[in-house]
């Protein structure tokens, strides 16, 4: 039956997109040919439309498949939700065969090239959006979705796994940047089949200890497998989340947490979790299980998860580690918007989202160091505040946690800390009882030396983002990324700054730290080159190992 399905696709295609995909650069090739690329460019199309949620011009103007393309057929970055969608497409159309190693390895080769802006290695198709593709690159909240859809019914070989693996490994280390989707012939027949661009999203949820609300809207409430939850979003992301202010953010602090919880006590999971909130045009319970609260099955259509992104992310990410997801339940309502006002469910999205938490830089508060530096920069009349939700009034005699947090963290000796910083602040925070916070923050630590520190900080900052202006590739993108790396060179270089009578640094020594910031980043570039010539920058500042390793060579350079 593949070649009826192929049929169908094509005949789909090309009544839907078919029509919006530019074939002038091969208006001149025989018919069959052009028929081919029609088909191959219209299926990059439908990738984005069928995942991304996007609309079809937009998924039919991101079509960059053409000479040159570097193995790369569309490319569309949603700034809404800072993901950057990269899609490779093979028409089949016999409908048989796999992906091979050598198809791989073209995407790969397009996705290392881009994330190091060589746009030289791409066509006019692409380096038309190069600037929105430069403010993705640029943006740490970019997570980048790598697909290839094609209409053969065999997924990855062996080999071509391998090198998908070891690409999500080398960039996915330590904070998840990349994720790969392969969409089959049944993937894309069923997407068809379905209406195909935006179609609903429905299944059967099976609720454990439920109830519902039944005025002035109704909505059903209990706990969910997080076995499930995995394959929502293994099924339907980022689509099913759309609406959600915020997509998964990888390996944050929060994200990590709700990670160890689900490896190490998944049967206390929802004890620990805020759970999560789905809209849905309709929820209906099935008779199945009768008039028992214990369990029931309901049908929901048209699901849409405003409020969770984060804790559904984690449990995917804990599943595929081997973590006994199985074990752990989530809290979860479901809304029917059927009898509510048209916009409900925006007030609903909004409201789940602005609940005010309780982050690990709070607890900072009980630390009563930090009320002693307080205290001591105000004799010099320069306001410190460590306190959530308080604000500095004038930043010229004044900072907050995160820039001495910062600071400090970068003039340490080695580079762990600084990478700490740059990736996970938040766990500078953990636990203000012990290291790392107390490598940082100690009866030993002045207000006034931080103070100096961050205006060490404030000047590197400035430089790198003055001299980035008008640079492109790696040049840009060690300014932008590699901000605390070179912070932290700087003091290395420079192991006594010291200030004013009016606590200030001179001109001098502003025009001293810009020059020890050109010459770090003049002695790095070349290390990066030879070391990680294809790694993306945002993802080896964060890892500790390839800092170091970085860092080490630097050292030796500058000695």
């Amino acid at each position: 039956m593949s070649a009826l399905h192929v049929r169908q696709i094509a005949a789909f295609l090309t009544q839907n997109i078919g029509s919006r995909i530019d074939l002038t650069d091969v208006e001149e090739r025989p018919t069959s040919e052009q028929d081919n690329h029609l088909l191959t460019r219209s299926l990059a199309a439908f990738a984005l439309m069928h995942l991304g949620g996007l609309p079809e011009a937009a998924c039919a103007g991101a079509v960059t498949d053409g000479y040159n393309d570097n193995g790369i057929d569309a490319a569309h970055y949603d700034q809404s939700t800072h993901i950057l969608y990269l899609v490779q497409s093979k028409w089949r159309q016999n409908g048989q065969g796999g992906i091979s190693q050598n198809d791989i390895q073209d995407l790969v080769r397009g996705l290392k090239d881009l994330v190091n802006a060589r746009w030289e290695r791409f066509n006019d198709k692409m380096n038309k959006n190069k600037d929105l593709f430069e403010k993705a690159l640029n943006d740490a909240k970019t997570r980048i979705m790598l697909i290839f859809a094609h209409t053969g019914q065999q997924g990855l070989g062996e080999h071509a796994r391998r090198v998908v693996n070891d690409l999500l490994h080398e960039l996915n280390d330590p904070v998840d940047i990349v994720n790969f989707h392969a969409l089959l012939q049944g993937d894309v027949y069923s997407a068809v089949q379905q209406g195909a661009v935006g179609a609903p999203i429905n299944f059967d949820v099976m609720l454990y200890d439920w109830g519902q609300v039944r005025a002035p809207y109704h909505a059903y409430y209990g706990q969910v497998a997080a076995s499930d939850i995995a394959t929502w979003w293994n099924l339907h992301y980022p689509r099913l989340f759309a609406p959600n202010i915020r997509m998964f953010l990888g390996a944050t602090d929060v994200n990590s947490g709700i990670e160890k919880a689900l490896a190490e006590q998944p049967e206390n999971f929802w004890y620990f979790n805020n759970g999560i909130t789905a809209l849905c045009s309709s929820v209906s319970r099935k008779p199945i299980g009768g008039n028992s609260r214990e369990f029931g099955t309901f049908e929901c259509r048209n699901v849409q998860i405003v409020n969770g992104a984060q804790t559904a992310g984690a449990i995917a990410a804990a599943q595929a580690q081997g973590s006994p997801v199985e074990d752990a339940r989530v809290t979860i309502r479901f809304i029917s918007l059927e009898n509510c006002p048209d916009d409900f469910g925006r007030r609903v999205t909004r409201a789940t989202n602005t609940q005010n938490r309780v982050e690990s830089r709070d607890f900072v508060a009980l630390d009563g160091e930090q009320e002693r530096m307080q205290t001591e920069l105000q004799l010099d009349d320069i306001e410190y505040v460590y306190k959530s939700g308080d604000t500095v009034h004038a930043l010229g005699r004044g900072f907050d946690l995160t820039e001495a947090t910062v600071a400090r963290a970068c003039a340490q000796p080695e580079s762990d800390l600084c990478v700490m910083a740059k990736g996970a602040i938040g766990r500078l925070w953990e636990d203000i009882t012990r290291p790392p916070y107390r490598t940082l923050f100690h009866s030993g630590v002045s207000g006034p030396d931080t103070w100096q520190k961050v205006q060490v900080l404030r000047v590197v900052e400035a430089r790198l983002r003055a001299s980035a202006t008008g640079l492109s590739g790696r040049d840009r993108l060690i300014r932008v990324h590699g901000n605390r790396f070179v912070l932290h060179h700087v003091f290395r270089r420079l192991r006594e700054v010291g200030t004013g009578p009016d606590g200030l640094l001179s001109k001098t020594q502003v025009g001293l730290i810009e020059s020890t910031v050109d010459s770090i980043i003049a002695a790095s570039l070349p290390i990066l080159e030879a070391t990680y010539p294809d790694a993306y920058l945002a993802s080896l500042f964060k890892n500790q190992r390839k800092t170091r390793e970085v860092s080490q060579i630097l050292n030796e350079n500058l000695t």
